[in-house]
């Protein structure tokens, strides 16, 4: 269902759904031969192909004919369009009521009066059948070239389905066939949306029936089916909540076959689509949880997701090797039913998947890939969190290029999204894990500084943590941890407690790893890194003291200062600070008093505290 149009290059070929219609349909009732039919041939600018099996295509000089054939099928199918046939006319009538203007000859379907006599014997009417033959014409009528023809039609489908949907029980799937054959070849769009909106009113009004052969049908994955379950996720809301039982009814049983271990499961593209197909769909549930204000509609939603994933625990579940992988997921399942979480739990997932499913990785690709450019939001940012977490896999980074990934990653990590800016860093955190180059992986590092100082508080602290993990695993060179500890220089005592504490481990980390022979040129950071984090040294949140008192510890390490145990820590660090760099005691008093005007008041008391104390006097 979500599955879309470039899914279906790498699905397509193995399910073998793209073989076209052999024949122009005779007002269709699919047979088994026909359901196996059109995939998606028609998306390019219409060709007449001289390929006996490809789909029949409309051309303007053969329209007439055409017509003149479905005529005599539907006579004969439909014994109550007699002589003078009626529907010729209706179109007429409409053309008229709509004031549509130019009532010239066309090549296509004539809309002029048909006043000859069939010879065909009276047989008993059957309303059902007249109807349906009604429909059918329409809908073929869709196909025109000509704008007029179009909007007569659409107007007499529309007002056929809303004045006789209730009449059709039973026919509702041979409707629906053929408004799918006949979208093969529709173009225009305001065409388009008049058949798709005929099958949104048939599912209202038959809503088992019409999900059942969209549900058929959804196994071509081309842009027609989408395009159909694009417009019922935009239904109204009691139409929108029918469907969504319905298919979530049928993930249920998807669910109860998978924790079956008798049942053989294909493990392999079809696994991958099943798991991407789950996810994503979670991802439209927990979306809709904030579009829902009644309490039944939210627990309605709230049974959709359990059901949803507790089939995709059965499907992960199902492999011996997998049970490592669902083990690891044990405490983390739950994320992925959470709207502000829902992204941290499909990157989880991905992770699980690569690391306990071997070979898994390339297959995922294939499938997420074509969302990054042509899904909707939900499918997209799906997507992203997969291909930002499998990027940890050395398989899958060798096999895609360099310049592809980064190129992505570099064009979200500035786009106005945060949530895309923070995937893009998930992404370039597992990319540097694979750089060999230093120059290169300079570059990474250094494009990622200016991310510190994001508006959004998820994005600082994913680019903290990303900087904290590759200075813990490669060899940094000085310059560049000079340069990512400027950056850091205000966020060890930023208010966000998160960003503030990863902030300060990321220091320490720097500090422990340096070599002796580059302590020089970092003094002056350290020194400056003192005084700041001494004047807002207390804090209400004891991991945030900690965090800051464990800096200044390290600083006074690296300095070289000692102390005795009895003595103070503030006067100690005052004092070395005097003694030791008298020439510095202007700067350190000019950003004592930018603190005394500090919101917080253990600041402001602790700057005074600082420019008055008598060690400082002469040199004030």
């Amino acid at each position: 269902m979500v599955i879309k149009e470039k899914i279906k290059k790498t699905d397509g070929p193995h399910l073998r759904m793209n073989m076209p219609f052999a024949t122009e349909p005779d007002f269709i009732c699919f047979d088994k031969a026909t359901q196996t039919s059109s995939g998606d041939t028609l998306d390019g600018p219409l060709q007449v192909k001289a390929n006996p099996h490809t789909v029949h295509i409309f051309v303007p000089e053969k329209e007439k004919c055409y017509v003149q054939n479905t005529r005599s099928r539907l006579q004969e199918k439909c014994p109550t369009v007699q002589s003078g046939l009626e529907l010729e006319n209706f179109l007429l009538e409409e053309k008229h009521k709509t004031g549509i203007a130019d009532m010239e000859h066309h090549e296509s379907i004539s809309l002029t009066p048909i006043t000859e006599e069939c010879n065909e014997k009276p047989l008993k009417t059957d309303p059902t059948a007249t109807v349906t033959g009604q429909i059918l014409l329409a809908v073929a009528s869709l196909r025109d070239s000509d704008r007029n023809n179009i909007q007569a039609a659409a107007i007499m489908l529309n007002s056929l389905l809303k004045k006789e949907k209730n009449k059709l029980r039973g026919k509702v799937p041979e409707i629906i066939d053929i408004i799918y054959f006949h979208l093969n070849a529709i173009q225009d769009r305001s065409a388009r949306e008049a058949a798709i909106g005929a099958v949104c009113l048939l599912v209202e009004a038959h809503t088992d029936e019409a999900i059942s052969s969209l549900l058929r049908l959804s196994l071509f994955c081309d842009r027609h089916v989408a395009q159909i379950w694009e417009a019922l996720g935009q239904a109204k809301q009691p139409v929108r909540l029918q469907v969504l039982a319905k298919l979530l009814e049928a993930t249920k049983a998807l669910g109860i076959i998978f924790k079956d271990k008798r049942c053989k499961v294909p493990m392999n593209s079809f696994y991958v689509s099943v798991i991407i197909f789950l996810v994503i769909q979670l991802h439209y549930l927990v979306s809709s949880l904030d579009d829902y204000y009644g309490q039944e509609e939210i627990l309605k939603t709230t049974h959709y997701i359990s059901c949803t994933l507790e089939t995709l625990k059965a499907l992960i579940k199902r492999e011996r090797s997998s049970q490592t992988c669902f083990t690891s997921l044990t405490e983390n399942w739950e994320l992925l039913s959470s709207p502000e979480n829902y992204l941290e739990g499909v990157l989880l997932l991905a992770r699980a998947l690569v690391k306990h499913h071997h070979g898994l990785d390339y297959a995922v690709f294939t499938k997420v890939i074509p969302f990054l450019h042509h899904g909707d939001d939900q499918q997209k940012l799906t997507a992203m969190a997969f291909f930002t977490a499998l990027l940890s896999s050395e398989s899958t980074y060798t096999v895609l290029q360099k310049h592809y990934i980064l190129s992505l990653l570099k064009s979200w990590q500035i786009d106005s999204n945060p949530t895309y800016r923070w995937l893009s860093l998930h992404g370039m955190g597992n990319v540097i894990q694979h750089l060999q180059n230093r120059r290169e992986l300079t570059s990474l590092i250094l494009s990622i500084l200016p991310n510190f100082n994001d508006s959004d508080e998820k994005v600082t602290l994913t680019a903290i943590e990303v900087i904290t993990k590759e200075v813990a695993h490669h060899k940094t060179v000085n310059h560049v941890l000079l340069k990512i500890v400027k950056q850091l220089q205000p966020f060890l005592v930023d208010r966000r407690n998160n960003v503030c504490c990863a902030a300060n481990q990321l220091f320490q980390d720097i500090l422990k790893i340096l070599d002796t022979k580059d302590k020089s040129s970092m003094q002056d950071q350290v020194l400056n890194s003192i005084v700041t984090l001494m004047l807002n040294l207390e804090d209400p949140h004891l991991d945030v003291t900690k965090s800051r008192t464990n800096s200044l510890q390290l600083c006074k390490v690296f300095l070289g200062w000692t102390a005795n145990d009895n003595e103070n820590f503030w006067n100690v660090l005052c004092k070395h600070l005097v003694k030791e760099h008298p020439g510095k005691l202007r700067g350190f008093l000019d950003q004592a008093q930018e603190y005394t005007q500090s919101p917080q008041k253990s600041s402001r008391i602790a700057a005074a505290t600082f420019i008055e104390r008598k060690s400082l006097e002469p040199f004030a």
